[in-house]
């Protein structure tokens, strides 16, 4: 029964997706691609490597209105993609604002994603589903908070075995155990990033709107 139950689930969500894919109008982009930002040599045993680089993956709009461009960075134990979409399959806040027609530059903070992980970087923490839960997904459930109670901004239960939360969870990644040290990295990059993108609006979330007042506007 359960399993009949996540497949008829399943089968909801893919039909909820193709509806909506079908009501969007097309996105047309006049350029897209991606960029290193930073990083710097050093001398190893084994001799240099690479550290500090942030992936960057940028899209234009073919219809590009505002100057400036929106560079997103993601929150803790997240990578980019917390920008590019929603659990449940619906468009993110970069399909948005290309819409509103500005050029977006997605972030996946130093050693994260498609950033490497250096062996210098030290040690890192992922969350517990059950962290996740209380948190974000269904803080009702646990009322860790007067307003719990109140929450409704997810979709489906919020917990693991969920559709929507397991692809949430999925995108989960390990964080830099040190704080400091993830505003260092970040700074360093997000310097590097302004220097090639020019003035930017910078969206960041969570911890990494730390990361925008370290940052100089060039």
């Amino acid at each position: 029964m359960k399993r009949a139950i996540a497949v008829l689930s399943a089968c909801l969500m893919a039909s909820a997706i193709a509806v909506h894919a079908a009501e969007t109008p097309p996105l047309v982009i006049a350029k897209q691609g991606y960029i290193y930002a930073g990083g710097k040599y050093v001398d190893g045993p084994d001799g240099k490597t690479m550290q500090g680089q942030s992936y960057v993956e940028y899209q234009i709009p073919q219809k590009r209105t505002h100057p400036y461009p929106i560079v997103m960075i993601h929150g803790g134990g997240q990578n980019g993609s917390n920008f590019t979409g929603t659990p449940d399959g619906r468009e993110g806040w970069a399909q948005y604002f290309l819409r509103q027609g500005y050029a977006v530059y997605v972030v996946d903070q130093v050693g994260r994603g498609r950033s490497p992980l250096h062996p210098s970087y030290g040690e890192t923490v992922l969350r517990s589903t059950s962290s996740i839960e209380e948190r974000f997904t269904a803080p009702e459930r646990s009322k860790l908070w007067p307003q719990a109670t109140t929450h409704t901004q997810w979709p489906g239960t919020g917990v693991a075995g969920d559709l929507a939360f397991d692809q949430f969870y999925a995108e989960q990644m390990p964080s830099l155990a040190s704080f400091p040290k993830q505003q260092e990295l970040n700074r360093d990059a997000g310097i590097a990033l302004l220097g090639m993108v020019g003035p930017p609006i910078v969206l960041g979330r969570s911890p990494s709107g730390t990361f925008r007042w370290a940052v100089p506007a060039p």
